[in-house]
């Protein structure tokens, strides 16, 4: 234990197991006592998505996320749902659940783990939320904060180059539908249409919210 003026430090070094559990610490002087808790725990930290919110993909989504743990990585469990949504509701569908093996990180690499996984069969245009949570040999920690992206339009915001894959991948669930290659013009057009629409949804929203709780005039 050190201070240096109002400032004190309790620094444990060469931790073991029997370190981990919840510390406090209590001030006092003549107004009162005042009181302080931390948990010190080898558990990972929380998982840190840094994926782009819109994919470019009309059928899979590739998630990105960053874990702290310094014991190897035992198990990893990744959730994603589907968000329906409107300009007056969300709904969110069911959870599906994958557990993932984290490859083997050796003790001398550093102690963030980068992991990636695609998810396929995603409904073009549509909303989705994922969560992770981690294990080491010290435990699960705390599921992450819900990440939520937008999977690709079939026809809007998809690079020109990405055409072609997308509409031979609607060919094979319709025959009939044939393959388009929209122009560098039709995409303008298309992209601020589609802006135009999300402007527009979410000012309804935030007017029906604004209404519900007796907020406008």
């Amino acid at each position: 234990m050190s201070s240096r003026g109002n400032r004190h430090t309790l620094t444990i070094r060469h931790i073991q197991q029997e370190d981990f559990g919840n510390y406090s610490c209590v001030a006092d002087n003549s107004l009162g006592r005042s009181r302080k808790y931390m948990e010190l725990s080898g558990r990972p930290g929380p998982a840190e998505f840094y994926s782009p919110k819109w994919g470019r993909l009309s059928d899979s989504y590739n998630l990105t996320w960053k874990i702290d743990s310094y014991p190897p990585l035992e198990e990893v469990r990744l959730l994603y749902r589907r968000v329906l949504m409107n300009d007056t509701f969300q709904q969110p569908g069911r959870w599906h659940d994958f557990i993932l093996t984290p490859e083997h990180r050796p003790a001398s690499e550093p102690l963030t783990h980068i992991m990636s996984y695609t998810i396929k069969n995603l409904v073009p245009g549509a909303y989705y939320e994922a969560i992770v949570q981690a294990k080491n040999r010290y435990g699960w920690n705390e599921v992450s904060d819900i990440f939520q992206f937008i999977v690709a339009s079939n026809s809007i915001d998809i690079p020109p180059e990405e055409s072609e894959v997308v509409a031979s991948s609607k060919s094979r669930h319709n025959a009939s539908q044939s393959l388009y290659r929209p122009s560098s013009s039709q995409h303008l057009m298309l992209r601020t249409a589609f802006n135009a629409a999300l402007f527009s949804l979410g000012m309804n929203y935030l007017c029906q919210r604004s209404r519900q709780f007796g907020l406008g005039g």
